[in-house]
C-alpha cells in the first residue's frame, strides 16, 4: 500500500477519538472553591470534571439569571452523524480514490471543525447573555448594560470573582491531528504520482512521526497521575483541604480522571461509593518521601497510635516493607497489605 493512502486511512480514523475523549473542557476557580468546578465537553454530551460540578454551575449561575446547562441539545445529535460520516467517507477515498480527494477531504473536515468552533461560540454567547430579567441578582456594566457572563472560547477570563478557563481536550488534539494527517497524505500522493524523490518526503515522514509522538504524549499526560497542590487541592472524600504531606493519597480512572485525598483512609473510605472497575491506578503518599506517591496496592500499610494521619486513622505508607518493620520496631503498631488494609476499614 502506497504511504499516501495510508497515512489518508490513520488521520480519517484518528477522528474516531471525538467519541472517547472529551473535546473541551471549561474550568471556573474561585477562592470559595478549593477544587475548580469544571465541565468536559464532549462530541454527545456534556460531563462533570468532578462529581456533582455541572449541577454547582446550575445551581450558582441560577442567581444570575443564567440557563441551566441542557443535558442534550441538537447539535449532540449532530455532531455523532458527521464524524461517523466523515471517517467512513475518509477511509473509502483512503483505498479507492485518487489523492487529489485527500485535499477534497481535508478541506470538507476543516469547514466541519471551524463550524463546530463557531456553533460553540454561539452557544457559549446566548449561555452567557441570555439572562432572566427577573434574576435575583442582576449585575450591569459601567455604561448601564446589562453585564454578560460569557465563557471565553479559548484562554482565560475573570468573571466576578470566578476566573474562567477554556481549552481543548485530548479528542481536539486527535481530530486535528487526524485533520492534518490527510493534508500530509496529499502531499504524499501528490509526490508518488510525479515520482520524484526529494528531500520533502523525508521532512513529511518525520512531520507524521512527530505528531504520533506528540499525541501518544498528549494521551499519557492525562492518564497519568498529577501532582497534588498542597494547600489548594480539596480532598474529594472529606471535602478538606490537602497540607498534609506525608499522608495524601490519589486514584486516576481508566478516562484519566483524578481524584485527591488528604489521607489514604479517605480513599479508601470513597471505594465505597465508586466502581472500581473504573479505576487504574491506587496512589499513597510514602511516609518516608513526602510528597512522593507510590503505587498503593504494591505498598506497606503500618497504624501506629504513634503517627497521626489526617482523619485520625494513624494510618501511614510505605513503598519498601523494610521500611514499615524499621518504624514498627520505633513506634509500634501493626502492618498491613493493600487487602488486609481495606478488611481493617471496613470493620
Amino acid at each position: 500500500m502506497q504511504k499516501s493512502k495510508l497515512v489518508m486511512i490513520i488521520g480519517a480514523v484518528l477522528i474516531i477519538a471525538l467519541f472517547l475523549f472529551p473535546l473541551w473542557n471549561i474550568t471556573l476557580e474561585a477562592p470559595q472553591y478549593p477544587t475548580p468546578l469544571g465541565m468536559d465537553i464532549y462530541i454527545n454530551d456534556f460531563s462533570d470534571t468532578h462529581p456533582h460540578d455541572i449541577k454547582n454551575i446550575n445551581l450558582m449561575n441560577h442567581y444570575v439569571g443564567m440557563q441551566y446547562i441542557p443535558e442534550t441539545i441538537p447539535e449532540f445529535k449532530i455532531f455523532p452523524w458527521v464524524i461517523g460520516i466523515m471517517t467512513t467517507l475518509g477511509v473509502f477515498i483512503g483505498f479507492l480514490a485518487n489523492y487529489k480527494w485527500y485535499l477534497w477531504w481535508f478541506i470538507l473536515m476543516s469547514i466541519f471543525a471551524i463550524a463546530g468552533i463557531y456553533d460553540f461560540y454561539l452557544w457559549e454567547y446566548d449561555y452567557g447573555h441570555n439572562l432572566d430579567p427577573k434574576a435575583i441578582l442582576k449585575f450591569t456594566n459601567p455604561d448601564g448594560s446589562i453585564m454578560g457572563f460569557q465563557p471565553p472560547i479559548f484562554g482565560s477570563k475573570d468573571i466576578l470573582n470566578f476566573k474562567a478557563h477554556s481549552y481543548p481536550q485530548l479528542g481536539a488534539y486527535f481530530m486535528a491531528i487526524g485533520i492534518a494527517l490527510t493534508f500530509i497524505a496529499y502531499l504524499l500522493g501528490k509526490k508518488e504520482a510525479k515520482k520524484e524523490v526529494t528531500n520533502l518526503k523525508n521532512i513529511i515522514r518525520k512531520s507524521v512521526l512527530t505528531l504520533f509522538g506528540l499525541a501518544l504524549v498528549s494521551y499519557s499526560c492525562n492518564r497519568g497521575p498529577k501532582a497534588i497542590n498542597y494547600g489548594t487541592d480539596g480532598c474529594h472524600f472529606c471535602q478538606m483541604t490537602i497540607v498534609d504531606k506525608l499522608h495524601a493519597a490519589e486514584i486516576v480512572t481508566t478516562k484519566g480522571k483524578i481524584y485527591k485525598f488528604d489521607a489514604t483512609e479517605c480513599m479508601v473510605n470513597a471505594l465505597k461509593d465508586m466502581d472500581t472497575n473504573t479505576i487504574d491506578i491506587y496512589l499513597s503518599t510514602d511516609y518516608n518521601q513526602p510528597q512522593t506517591l507510590i503505587d498503593a496496592t504494591k505498598a506497606t500499610f503500618l497504624i501506629s497510635k504513634e503517627i497521626p494521619s489526617p482523619m485520625g486513622a494513624y494510618l501511614s505508607a510505605f513503598e519498601h516493607k523494610e521500611d514499615a518493620i524499621i518504624k514498627k520496631e520505633e513506634k509500634g503498631g501493626k502492618l498491613y497489605t493493600w487487602q488486609e488494609l481495606h478488611i481493617k476499614l471496613k470493620k
